[in-house]
């Protein structure tokens, strides 16, 4: 078998995301796809979580509860408040902080992670007239990854309306899907896109002039003499590619691709292919 060592400056990674709503069917696929479309959600509420889902509770869209630092020990306020500040500072002594002052009571939105995947999209947050600053703010890196404060904006444009009264109405945390924020519950108008990104290796594959004119098909071969049964293929060979197999080291097919047609090769002309392997 004739075999290319791949070089190492032939492999390009990538990793493209699509943006799509982060909503959710019965079946993994996104719902609305308009910045304003909200789906119509059910509720259920148990042991004073919320829980938000499309067509039966098992599809489980966020879930909605409050945290309250100055709670009874043993409140489930209290505990939240403390699990929240864990996954979102890692420091048992950090506050939460918007509008210029510690917010020590609050509601927790925790979107699933069937529909939060990779990440949330910054500025695609809806929430009643609120979204994140992400458009005109870096974001704060905590230890659970971006933080955006909610702010009062322009649902259509938006243009951000900072001077109106109190701007400043809770915190997103896009990379772990978590909002924290003072405002009752609005859902009317809720909506969030995700990220789905698609890691890819890109391989570029090159069949030069010289190379792979000769089939290793038997009927190109007389079985009893060895000798290429075409004449006129000694000088000329013709040969069609139709796949390519990637293999290591240990000589193991990893993975194979398809051209999109058989190619004619010879010695007149050459072959560079881009392989992506998605995974």
């Amino acid at each position: 078998m004739s075999l290319t060592r791949i070089a190492p400056a032939d492999f390009v990674f990538s990793n493209d995301a699509l943006s799509v709503s982060c909503w959710r069917d019965a079946n993994g696929n996104p719902v609305g796809s308009a910045p304003s479309t909200t789906p119509s959600f059910s509720t259920e509420t148990v042991n004073s979580i919320t829980n938000y889902y499309l067509g039966n509770p098992a599809n489980l869209q966020f879930s909605v509860t409050s945290a309250n630092k100055n709670a009874p020990i043993t409140s489930l306020s209290r505990k939240i408040y403390g699990a929240v500040r864990n996954i979102i500072y890692g420091d048992k002594n950090a506050i939460f902080e918007w509008d210029g002052a510690e917010k020590t009571q609050f509601n927790v939105i925790s979107i699933s992670k069937n529909c939060l995947r990779s990440s949330l999209l910054p500025g695609s947050l809806r929430y009643g007239s609120y979204t994140d600053d992400s458009k005109i703010n870096p974001p704060q890196i905590l230890n659970c990854g971006r933080a955006y404060k909610l702010v009062l904006a322009d649902t259509v444009s938006p243009i951000f309306s900072y001077g109106q009264g109190t701007t400043e109405a809770g915190l997103f945390f896009p990379d772990v899907g978590i909002i924290v924020s003072t405002l009752s519950a609005i859902f009317l108008n809720f909506t969030l896109r995700t990220l789905n990104p698609t890691p890819t290796n890109h391989v570029f594959i090159r069949a030069r002039n010289t190379q792979y004119n000769y089939s290793m098909n038997p009927s190109f071969i007389s079985g009893s003499s060895g000798k290429i049964i075409h004449q006129d293929w000694t000088q000329n060979p013709q040969t069609y590619i139709t796949t390519v197999g990637l293999y290591n080291d240990n000589n193991e097919l990893m993975a194979t691709a398809k051209l999109p047609r058989p190619y004619n090769k010879n010695f007149n002309n050459e072959l560079l292919m881009q392989i992506g392997l998605n995974f």
